[in-house]
């Protein structure tokens, strides 16, 4: 028994290993791509504020991979354990736009250091809470926090970047962090678990987060460019129909792509026969093509703006309407599977610089609001894909997650080539 955990546990750190030489890759092969030569991509701010957004999602998304400890540990069932999975989206949906308003008026820097204060405390409390509803109070509390923190770390994308064309793939960057996380993070949060207790892994999250503190209050542009309205006056910006039909974009394609994720483990196990030895093989594939579709963002945004998103709406409706069919086959269901992982996530970088634009130059008291639009709006689009993707595993079977998927997908196509309609003669769409 030992000799078999011994080859487990080894596998497992190898794994980790080159899920972290093969993301390492990734950004330096895809973001400096963006760069000129003579210009240095990364600097101290870029990088603390990537990291910032990859402590940001390994918080977030290591709780799914230690449920079963944490319900053992506080003695309680895996479904009331779920709840927190389930809260943590709809607070951070809910929350982050008002917060993130309200704190708008503030200065920036403080409020930054303020908000990633917090957000190490709330794991630190979530460490030692002593009981289940201490665990999720302050999990709720780490959702708004940490959407509010997501939110304001935009706004910094221009007074960090080395060159304005840099711009686009700091945005990248940002949104990389929690890609990053979900391939990289939860393992090692999980490692850490098994070897230490789940307890241990917000520890981990929280000196982490000290240290990070430390930089980024040495290298952030304390100045504020901008000064935020009230908060009624901020909601306006909804009013603005290119803002607006973006949050639908966002929202239909958040639910498209999580009918399908959601179930992606048991679309391995069930549909291709992907034996569990080979499970983690065939994530880390998937994950690699998320990054790929993070960092390729950037390159999208700088290039074509939001030009290209009815093509990558249709490709991916494509690919989850063929979903059902190639998932007879290894070799196409994981072709398929790939092509959808590299789509998912294209949107970021051209819509939060179409939000960002929009709101600079015509609505100037809502940049902060502006730049949350994405991460809340895709959280309202995971939480309604995948209830829809549970409805119709439940009534009509996995295999058809996919054609859930695609009445969304459908829907965003339709969104995207109304706000290319929609924008004016000669505007700067990119």
């Amino acid at each position: 028994m030992i000799f078999f955990y011994r080859i487990e546990e080894d596998f497992s750190l190898k794994m980790i290993s080159l899920m972290q030489k093969l993301t390492l890759y990734f950004f330096q092969g895809g973001l400096i791509i963006m760069s000129s030569s003579k210009t240095r991509f990364f600097n101290p701010a870029v990088v603390g504020l990537i990291m910032l957004s990859f402590f940001l999602g390994t918080s977030e998304y290591t709780v799914i991979g230690i449920l079963p400890e944490i319900a053992d540990g506080f003695g309680i069932s895996l479904t009331q354990a779920g709840n927190i999975v389930s809260l943590f989206a709809f607070a951070y949906g809910l929350g982050t736009p008002f917060l993130a308003a309200y704190v708008g008026k503030y200065n920036r820097f403080r409020i930054t250091m303020l908000g990633i204060s917090l957000f190490a405390l709330c794991n630190l409390i979530c460490a030692i809470a002593v009981n289940y509803m201490v665990f999720l109070v302050f999990r709720i509390l780490t959702a708004v926090v940490s959407g509010t923190v997501v939110s304001i770390s935009m706004t910094y994308a221009e007074d960090v970047a080395s060159i304005p064309e840099h711009i686009p793939g700091v945005i990248a960057g940002v949104f990389s962090g929690f890609s990053v996380a979900s391939v990289v993070g939860v393992p090692i949060a999980s490692t850490i678990t098994q070897v230490f207790g789940w307890r241990a892994a917000f520890i981990t999250i929280f000196v982490a987060t000290l240290a990070l503190l430390a930089l980024l209050f040495v290298k952030l542009p304390r100045q504020n460019r901008l000064k935020a309205g009230s908060i009624l006056e901020q909601f306006k910006l909804f009013l603005d129909k290119r803002i607006s039909i973006g949050c639908a974009i966002v929202f239909l394609a958040g639910a498209s792509t999580y009918c399908f994720y959601t179930y992606l483990t048991p679309i391995f196990q069930q549909e291709l026969h992907i034996p569990d030895s080979m499970l983690s093989v065939a994530l880390l594939i998937f994950g690699i093509a998320a990054i790929t579709s993070n960092v390729s963002s950037g390159q999208v945004a700088n290039k074509t703006g939001i030009r290209l998103l009815p093509l990558i709406y249709v490709i991916q409706t494509v690919c989850l309407l063929l979903l059902p069919i190639a998932t007879h086959n290894l070799v196409s269901g994981g072709l398929v599977l790939f092509i959808l992982g590299v789509m998912m996530y294209l949107l970021n970088s051209p819509l939060q610089m179409h939000f960002l634009k929009i709101a600079t130059r015509e609505h100037p008291a809502c940049v902060n609001l502006a730049s949350s639009l994405i991460s809340v709006f895709f959280n309202f689009g995971i939480a309604a894909g995948s209830a829809m993707g549970g409805v119709i595993v439940k009534y009509a079977g996995l295999r058809f997650v996919g054609i859930g998927g695609a009445v969304p997908g459908i829907g965003a196509i339709i969104c995207a080539v109304i706000l290319l309609q929609i924008m004016k003669p000669g505007a700067d769409i990119r």
